[in-house]
């Protein structure tokens, strides 16, 4: 099991790795995957344990690691386990978890529900009445435009 750490990683993997930092502390990935962003800009995903794990970086030479998508129940947040949760049960976990601002940020009818936590860097996808995955997002400066790394 574990656990994610919010604004920093899911061991051993931690926000603003290098390519070559995540390859020596976990090997090669599962696959890498390359797709555009919303901006059009490019994105590199990397999967690890068999797709269970999903690590984003900008498709450029020298990003950084700038978020990590955990797919599996084995993944906790402060101890509490949320994916693969009913929905209904999301407030009551999220707030188990010390998260106090989780919040509704889109409702695709069918195709999901996006719930955000602005103070974790946190978010979690909802699909057909559970918890499906989480995502870690680094902290960011005051303008939000430069991502501030764990130290």
């Amino acid at each position: 099991m574990a656990d994610a750490t919010p604004y920093f990683g899911i061991a051993p993997f931690v926000l603003g790795m290098s390519r070559d930092l995540v390859r020596a502390a976990a090997g090669k990935p599962d696959s890498i995957e390359t797709s555009s962003d919303d901006e059009g800009g490019a994105v590199e995903t990397w999967f690890y344990q068999g797709g269970e794990i999903e690590l984003e970086f900008e498709a450029v030479p020298d990003s950084k690691l700038e978020s990590i998508t955990a797919w599996s129940a084995d993944t906790t947040v402060n101890g509490v386990t949320i994916i693969g949760a009913d929905l209904a049960e999301l407030p009551r976990l999220a707030r188990e978890a010390d998260i106090h601002d989780l919040e509704l940020s889109d409702d695709f009818a069918e195709s999901g529900q996006c719930f955000q936590s602005e103070q974790h860097g946190l978010m979690f996808w909802a699909a057909k009445g559970k918890v499906v995955n989480l995502t870690i997002f680094p902290r960011f400066d005051d303008s939000g435009e430069e991502p501030q790394w764990p130290e």
